[in-house]
């Protein structure tokens, strides 16, 4: 069996590939993986073990799309943002900081926006 190229799959597809490779990386198994349209966030993920994703993460280079997936399975090993999750962050990502200023950016310039819509 043939396996289809990342340019042939939807958008949904190659991210759920990018997360199984980072899940066996990182030894955790999430329940379910979900891509779908967010508008706040890039990802989250339950304490049932349901990862969940923005489709159009997808859009972003690989290495925040990297950052994101990372970042999201790793609660499922540590739940909080302490020292341990920090390091394993760093261990995996190493310029995971430069991704979270740019992730922080962006989610005030949404919510900003957002604000401002409010109000016309």
């Amino acid at each position: 069996m043939k396996w289809s190229t990342n340019g042939s799959l939807t958008p949904n597809a190659r991210l759920k590939r990018r997360v199984d490779a980072w899940a066996v990386k990182l030894r955790v198994m999430p329940r379910i993986i979900r891509v779908q349209r967010m508008r706040r966030k890039w990802g989250s993920c339950s304490m049932a073990g349901t990862i969940t994703l923005a489709v159009d993460l997808d859009d972003e280079n690989e290495g925040f799309q990297d950052f994101v997936i990372v970042h999201e399975l790793l609660h499922l090993k540590v739940p909080n943002h302490g020292r341990l999750f920090k390091a394993l962050m760093t261990a995996h990502v190493p310029k995971w900081r430069s991704f979270d200023t740019r992730r922080k950016r962006a989610l005030h310039a949404v919510k900003v926006v957002s604000r401002s819509e409010a109000r016309s």
